[in-house]
């Protein structure tokens, strides 16, 4: 009988081992964000650098926020007012920014890889050089919008509004431009989108310019 108990013990001991060293349960939820860092956000409207990660932000009034540098992948900020945000190489890839107030925001070398944009209001906003690949943009206002080499491979552009958006250089590549306005925009190429540019970029001459990935070098913005 003593011996049993001892092995019962030694067994027990063991469990609790090796529970130890697989560190916390996987349903545990580690990366849940730090409630301080929302707090901060909502009374200071900014939190450089900040880990955000999958806050929930929905409908927040955040116009004019600073938020360079901050994680905010799988975030939702949904319908949010982010009128003259910054996002200066933010990190939202995966966040939810469907019918969000996005206008006149910065997001210039920010990553918003498979973000959800659908309806979003975008007009005058500038993304230089952001990663938008795989992007739900569709019916997304980007009037004005600046994507000067924005990256947009497959990105989902369908009933967008680009009337006067500044695309040059950017890879286009695989995107569904479906019903986009297009007209009086600047093409990846440089050349200006004419009046009747819907889906595509028609030119001056009556000619559709190609879908290609990206602009040649020796064209200027």
């Amino acid at each position: 009988m003593t011996i049993m108990k001892n092995k019962a013990g030694i067994s027990r001991a063991l469990l609790s081992v090796a529970l130890f060293c697989m560190g916390p349960p996987f349903w545990s939820d580690a990366s849940a964000v730090d409630p301080a860092m929302v707090t901060k956000l909502l009374n200071h409207n900014g939190c450089v650098h900040c880990d955000l990660r999958q806050a929930d932000l929905k409908g927040a009034s955040l116009r004019g926020a600073l938020l360079q540098g901050a994680r905010l992948e799988g975030a939702d900020l949904s319908a949010a007012n982010l009128n003259g945000a910054k996002f200066y190489k933010s990190r939202l890839a995966s966040a939810n920014l469907s019918g969000a107030n996005l206008e006149n925001s910065q997001f210039d070398e920010a990553d918003l890889a498979a973000a959800r944009l659908a309806g979003a209001s975008m007009a005058r906003s500038s993304l230089d050089q952001a990663n938008l690949a795989r992007c739900d943009l569709s019916n997304a206002d980007l009037r004005g919008a600046y994507l000067v080499g924005a990256f947009l491979k497959d990105a989902v552009l369908a009933g967008a509004d680009l009337r006067k958006a500044n695309l040059f250089g950017a890879n286009l590549h695989g995107a569904s431009l479906e019903q986009a306005s297009l007209e009086g925009a600047r093409w990846y190429n440089g050349k200006i989108c004419a009046p009747g540019s819907v889906g595509r970029c028609l030119t001056d001459q009556g000619a559709w310019e190609p879908l290609r990935s990206q602009a040649p070098a020796k064209m200027a913005p």
